[in-house]
């Protein structure tokens, strides 16, 4: 090992470092752009034995952000909300989400939650929809929770083989993920239609 890496490793050790990783998650479902698992994944790595408790509490501090951004977007979209998504150029993204949550209602929560889809976009436009706030709350847990396990289930058993197969694997597993609920829905329309 480096010197940088030893010294990497010890502030990942440190029993200061799962504040630091709470206070991102909360952060990047508001409105930090680096994704939480960049953290996650070293930090569950360095610590296998406290990796499940870490992903509980980072899903936990995820959805208390995504909850505020639900509020942003409830009753702030104008002042507040607006403003986060011109700041990341997705007004675009925005409207597309919109129109996905008006259309697959709670299911779009859960996918967002769990996929690369930025999770505060998600969240604002849940509020803006009026989609029912406890209901987002249960999807948010789900989602996230399902998302954060998964990677520190991975580091746990795995060790460093895992942040390699996360890397690898977890866009084509999204994609799969995407696909089953897309045939979910076709098939969710031909039944009830």
């Amino acid at each position: 090992m480096s010197f940088l890496s030893n010294k990497f490793y010890k502030i990942l050790k440190d029993k200061r470092s799962p504040f630091y990783l709470y206070v991102i998650s909360f952060s990047e479902s508001i409105f930090l752009p680096i994704p939480t698992d960049t953290f996650l994944i070293p930090m569950a790595l360095a610590n296998k034995e406290r990796a499940i408790s870490l992903a509980l509490y980072t899903t936990l501090f995820s959805v208390i952000g995504g909850a505020i951004s639900y509020m942003i977007g409830f009753l702030l979209f104008d002042t507040i909300g607006i403003k986060i998504i011109e700041n990341f150029d997705l007004i675009e993204k925005f409207q597309e989400f919109s129109l996905s949550i008006n259309q697959y209602g709670y299911l779009f929560i859960f996918i967002a939650g769990f996929t690369p889809i930025p999770y505060k976009i998600a969240a604002i436009a849940s509020g803006v929809s009026g989609i029912s706030f406890p209901v987002f709350i249960i999807f948010s847990l789900a989602s996230r929770g399902l998302r954060f396990l998964s990677e520190a289930i991975l580091c746990r058993l795995l060790g460093n083989r895992a942040e390699n197969i996360i890397k690898k694997y977890f866009f084509v597993l999204t994609i799969i993920f995407l696909v089953s609920f897309i045939g979910f829905i076709v098939i969710k329309k031909g039944v009830f239609n």
